[in-house]
């Protein structure tokens, strides 16, 4: 069974807001707030597409997607996006801030699916985006990791936040990720930095993880996948475990905050960095 995107004639959306929502007319500085799709390419091959997200694009934007690329939308509502097979157009309606992959189905035929791996039957939080060198940095001292602490980076990518914590400080580490090529780069990484016998990397999902032996927790999920593990977060971790949040914060962990930090990679791109005490 899989996850495949609803074609548009089958999508109805309704979109409920606030109390303090407001239209337009009523008041002109109302802005929704702004959220991110993500299009991610695993069929093998460049996809030519095109997207309009609607109520910001007067026309379709073309793109073309090399293999393994990823496409960043920022979005405030829905997008149409438009893609070839077979001679054919496909069209299908995404939801705003949701991951989506193109992979090749049973066929062989070019397919969008939901999430950031198109696998069915596991949790999929994030799309892989690596941290910057200088967010790690300052998560870690953030977080105050130290020789004593037990690292967990839930959705580890390619594991550097792990090997970094355990290179600079000493520090053991769990590196949890369902993407088989990530786990065995980061592994193949952990041994040429010298610190496998610090660190481990499962193959796991994370939702079905069991990570209570932290001392410190690192994330970089997004907004909808942090609000579905914080319970998990909640029954897990004992009182007093320090979590790190990368660019998106913990719904519900207002009181929890202890810091906050914003910082420019080399690019110039701003990142936030939310610290909580649980």
């Amino acid at each position: 069974m899989k996850r495949k995107i609803r074609f548009l004639s089958f999508v109805i959306i309704f979109c409920l807001l606030g109390p303090s929502a407001a239209s337009p007319q009523q008041n002109a500085e109302v802005v929704a707030p702004k959220k991110e799709a993500t299009i991610r390419n695993l069929s093998g091959a460049t996809v030519n597409y095109t997207i309009r997200r609607l109520g910001q694009d007067s026309q379709p934007q073309k793109r073309s997607l090399l293999p393994e690329g990823l496409d960043r939308w920022d979005c405030t509502g829905e997008l149409d996006i438009t893609f070839p097979r077979k001679g054919v157009e496909v069209n299908y309606r995404l939801d705003c801030g949701l991951p989506y992959t193109f992979r090749l189905d049973e066929n062989d035929e070019l397919e969008l699916y939901s999430g950031s791996h198109g696998l069915f039957g596991v949790a999929d939080l994030a799309p892989f985006v690596s941290t910057p060198m200088v967010v790690v940095d300052k998560m870690l001292e953030m977080a105050k990791v130290g020789q004593d602490d037990f690292l967990f980076d839930l959705g580890c990518g390619d594991g550097r936040i792990v090997m970094t914590a355990a290179k600079k400080f000493g520090t053991r580490g769990v590196g949890i990720d369902i993407d088989t090529q990530r786990i065995e780069e980061s592994n193949a990484a952990a041994k040429e930095a010298g610190v496998e016998n610090l660190v481990e990397f499962r193959l796991q999902d994370v939702m079905k993880a069991d990570f209570s032996k932290a001392t410190v927790v690192t994330l970089y999920l997004l907004p909808e996948s942090n609000e579905l593990l914080r319970p998990i977060l909640e029954i897990q971790l004992k009182p007093g475990v320090t979590v790190v949040s990368h660019n998106y914060s913990i719904p519900e962990w207002r009181e929890k905050e202890i810091a906050f930090a914003s910082i420019e990679d080399a690019t110039g791109k701003e990142h936030s960095i939310f610290v909580y005490k649980r």
